[in-house]
């Protein structure tokens, strides 16, 4: 099995993101997708990858992607909930802010959410290499 990358910061995404023109944004769906499949494979769910997540996303004229970033949101939460963690962020936050907050405060709300998700992804990869030992 391999260990899950744990130190995923807000700077280094937002940083790697303008080097590479968000490619790396790209790249980190595509991980986010991966990594929530393995951390969180009993639970009978499976989050589409980046395939399906950028055709659906054309498709739907965007609106997958905030359906795509809910469901991973729920489903990570109750991976953390389910082991006794914390849950880092809810879907109905994420939606809260990417609705009414982050236009009011010009995107960095937007910022703030991305940064939460980010940290939730490193919790889930976290408690799933202490399960591996």
């Amino acid at each position: 099995m391999e260990r899950l990358t744990t130190d995923r910061g807000f700077w280094k995404a937002i940083g790697f993101s303008i080097i590479t023109f968000g490619f790396y944004g790209t790249y980190l769906v595509y991980a986010f997708a991966k990594e929530t499949n393995l951390a969180c494979e009993g639970d009978g769910k499976h989050t589409r990858g980046l395939l399906g997540f950028i055709l659906l996303t054309i498709v739907t004229f965007g609106i997958y992607a905030i359906v795509w970033y809910c469901s991973l949101i729920d489903r990570r939460g109750n991976f953390l909930i389910k082991n006794g963690k914390p849950e880092v962020v809810k879907s109905s936050t994420y939606l809260l802010t990417i609705f009414l907050l982050g236009n009011i405060t010009l995107g960095i709300m937007h910022l703030i959410m991305y940064c939460k998700i980010l940290y939730q992804q490193n919790a889930v990869n976290e408690l799933y290499n202490e399960k591996l030992g």
